[in-house]
């Protein structure tokens, strides 16, 4: 299993126009391709304008086959091109877990 942490940092007052395009808009539209975050939020403390979204996948490979199935998707580039007005930088990571025992 990997995880793909998404940041977007945003234009003022961009939060509520992503938030409405992508709750509204592109999940469902993903979601047509077996894509699906395991949530998003946004800060209220720390970087503020920033939103970040964790997506999980069970190797590169499914990430990268279902995102280009995705990427076809004339409506998913329609959506793109009004979330680039609201978006200033995006930065992607994809994070592999690892065990551990927690403190006791």
């Amino acid at each position: 299993m990997i995880y793909e942490l998404r940041t977007y940092q945003l234009h003022i007052n961009g939060i509520p126009k992503f938030n409405d395009l992508v709750k509204n808009g592109m999940v469902p539209v993903v979601s047509d391709y077996g894509l699906a975050p395991l949530g998003m939020w946004h800060t209220e403390i720390g970087p503020l304008n920033e939103v970040v979204h964790l997506w999980a996948y069970n190797d590169l490979n499914e990430r990268r086959e279902k995102w280009a199935r995705a990427d076809q998707d004339e409506r998913r580039q329609k959506l793109l091109d009004e979330l680039d007005s609201v978006i200033i930088k995006m930065d992607n990571k994809i994070m592999t877990p690892f065990e551990f025992s927690p403190m006791q």
